[in-house]
């Protein structure tokens, strides 16, 4: 499924989701300049085409650009620093290896737990950057994706939380502390 035929997806559903109006050309680029960091296109694709900020299904928040709106915050707003105790410049581990300096994570969608799927925003690949699932209480990244179409994919698909459908219930429960 392309980034198009997600979003037709969804579109079909849009009264079982709670959506907002779509972004602005200025939303998306008002929330790159207070990042600072060029969104990736298949994010953009969802907020200017599908709704800017969404809660789909009722179980996976994404979150907004520009002002955001009366539920969801704009991304700019959103901190891993306030979520958690780490520092300006810290290296965050990946479960599957490897670290991430926690400056190139920007959440993009936070869930009841406290923890944010994230932009690893280092490298851009083909206007994409590759999704994490960032641990809060335990800072480590898990769940690494090649891109936000690649976790909306999952999502659809499974109507579930997207971390409860790529771990099982060993890594949800005990390393993630999730219940």
């Amino acid at each position: 499924m392309n980034g198009q035929s997600l979003i037709k997806s969804l579109v079909k559903e849009k009264e079982i989701h709670e959506t907002y109006e779509v972004a602005s050309k200025e939303d998306i680029e008002k929330t790159e300049n207070d990042l600072n960091c060029k969104l990736p296109k298949s994010y953009c694709d969802f907020v200017s085409q599908f709704s800017n900020g969404a809660f789909i299904y009722m179980i996976q928040e994404v979150s907004a650009v520009g002002d955001g709106d009366k539920q969801i915050l704009p991304m700019q707003r959103l901190s891993l620093q306030r979520m958690t105790s780490v520092e300006t410049h810290e290296m965050i581990n990946i479960r599957e290896g490897g670290s991430v300096n926690v400056d190139h994570l920007i959440p993009f969608s936070l869930d009841h737990n406290g923890n944010a799927w994230c932009f690893i925003v280092n490298q851009m690949i083909d206007e994409e950057y590759i999704v994490a699932y960032f641990d809060s209480h335990n800072p480590k990244l898990y769940g690494i994706m090649d891109n936000f179409n690649e976790w909306l994919k999952v999502l659809i698909n499974n109507r579930e939380e997207v971390i409860r459908t790529i771990y099982d219930d060993n890594v949800i429960s005990m390393e993630l502390g999730l219940g």
